[in-house]
């Protein structure tokens, strides 16, 4: 195994990725990142929970742990390794650093603001602003210790806090931002509708296999239980019409509003 040589892969050599390892202690870590918005040390164990929280599939807390400790592959990782990558999103030759390729670039700006717009459909008057840190952590950013119990509610539905189809909703869209980067980085393909139309999708199968959890389990809870459950779920879920309506039958909105996809010229 000593005598094997560099394979490459994609311009991606063994000894450019030992090189590379090599230097990712001087790399801020995920925990740095967290510490230096100035949240309170009782906030970060609860962060990092809600990155991984069983409604969000693994894949998408993969990408954003990758991102929060500067591992994703985009250009200025790979330039670490001596590979040159410019964007390709905006055609000026700029640096592409996550941030820039996950919020700065034109695509993810017209993507962020088609979820403001959303945002503002559940929660009137539209007070957000879209930040790295909120993009990477949903509203973990905003909160402080005392904040009222009820934030941090967690409930055997498999949902645990207030707003989570928005920041399901967030997750999907960075996920589906760098995977359509990555289909235009290998293929020279790039569609924000599909972007936005996936990231809907995957939002609202979420809360269709959540609800079918809760139904399918009720045996295991009392009656009063399992109706505290269920108002608790379309509490949140159903708010605004946004991605659902019903009682027992919830009839879900798979496909976004008109705005959603209006707002997208590929």
């Amino acid at each position: 195994m000593h005598n094997m040589g560099d394979a490459p892969f994609f311009g991606y050599s063994s000894k450019r990725g030992y090189q590379n390892a090599r230097k990712k202690h001087h790399s801020p870590s995920i925990i740095t990142f967290i510490h230096d918005l100035g949240l309170h040390n009782s906030i970060v164990a609860q962060i990092i929970a809600r990155m991984w929280h069983n409604a969000r599939p693994r894949k998408v807390g993969a990408l954003i742990w990758l991102t929060l400790n500067n591992e994703l592959p985009v250009g200025t990782w790979l330039q670490t390794m001596g590979i040159q990558a410019p964007c390709k999103g905006c055609n000026q030759g700029l640096q592409e650093s996550a941030r820039h390729c996950l919020m700065e670039c034109t695509p993810a700006q017209k993507a962020w603001s088609v979820f403001l717009c959303v945002w503002g459909e559940w929660e009137a008057p539209n007070r957000l602003s879209i930040t790295w840190p909120f993009v990477l952590l949903g509203e973990s950013v905003f909160e402080e210790k005392d904040d009222p119990p009820d934030l941090h509610r967690y409930h055997p539905g498999g949902f645990s806090y207030r707003r989570q189809p928005l920041d399901i909703l967030r997750s999907f869209l960075l996920y589906y931002l760098w995977f359509e980067r990555c289909r235009r980085h290998f293929d020279g393909q790039y569609s924000l509708k599909r972007v936005l139309l996936q990231s809907w999708e995957a939002t609202a199968e979420v809360g269709m296999a959540t609800w079918k959890a809760i139904r399918s389990s009720s045996q295991d809870r009392t009656q009063d239980n399992q109706n505290s459950i269920e108002l608790a779920f379309k509490t949140e879920w159903l708010h605004g019409r946004i991605f659902g309506e019903g009682e027992a039958a919830i009839s879900w909105r798979l496909l976004p509003p008109l705005y959603f996809l209006n707002f997208s010229n590929d």
